[in-house]
């Protein structure tokens, strides 16, 4: 690369850099709906033809920040399940969406035109195919969380997200299956609706943490006892003792 080039990419960087910060702040500050794309253009110092080579529209411009949020907060619960690697797998799935569950309500609106965004935006928008990869990212770690991939229960996975080793007792195979990924989807989805039920409601970040463990709770218990059946209660199945015949 010529220094001509060096200098016309470091120029690029450095407004693409600008763009993000004024349009992160002023979303922030003001919510979607109060803020236009001249403001972001006006705080990051560019015309309104050089933010648009950057984000087609005030939408992108969302996609943008909250993408960068979103990954933020996913590293965030990373954080959280490596604390407690023996803990049971709705415990640590809990604690890997409770970061995207909190923020989401600050400010709110912007996770609701970001849901929005992310379910009914344009195919080809490259922002759009951002966030749609990160929604698949968490996705694959909570089936991972679920099938044992990830320190902790059931697949006695080590603490570096290693798979599990081949000498681990039989407590369940490490792959992710079918219904992992179905119950991980599952889970997603309740993220998602309860976070946009949480707008409309004006629930507070407890109230919706707590409605989605309920939750995680529910569908990771039904996918465990799927792949571990309970054995019948000795209690119920041992025989009669004399004192019971007497």
């Amino acid at each position: 690369m010529s220094p001509e080039q060096g200098r016309r990419e470091r120029n690029k960087l450095d407004k693409q850099e600008r763009i993000f910060a004024a349009a992160s702040e002023l979303f922030g500050a003001d919510g979607y709906e109060g803020v236009t794309t001249q403001r972001i253009a006006e705080r990051a110092g560019v015309t309104n033809g050089t933010l648009f080579r950057y984000a087609a529209n005030k939408a992108e411009l969302l996609l943008m920040v909250m993408n960068s949020e979103f990954a933020a907060r996913i590293a965030e619960g990373r954080e959280a399940i490596a604390s407690e690697p023996a803990a049971e797998p709705a415990t640590r799935i809990v604690a890997l969406l409770a970061p995207i569950a909190r923020g989401s309500r600050d400010p709110h609106e912007n996770t609701t035109h970001y849901q929005r965004e992310l379910l009914f935006g344009e195919p080809t928008e490259r922002y759009r195919a951002e966030g749609l990869a990160l929604t698949e990212t968490l996705q694959r770690e909570i089936a991972d969380l679920l099938s044992g991939r990830v320190s902790g229960r059931p697949g006695n996975a080590d603490t570096n997200n290693q798979p599990a080793r081949a000498d681990a007792p039989p407590v369940g195979e490490a792959a992710v299956d079918d219904d992992a990924t179905l119950a991980a989807r599952a889970i997603s989805n309740v993220l998602h609706l309860e976070i946009a039920r949480a707008a409309l409601e004006g629930a507070s970040p407890d109230d919706l943490t707590a409605t989605i463990a309920r939750q995680v709770d529910l569908i990771s218990s039904g996918y465990l006892r799927s792949r571990h059946p309970l054995t019948p209660d000795a209690s119920l199945t041992e025989s009669p003792t004399k004192e019971d015949n007497s």
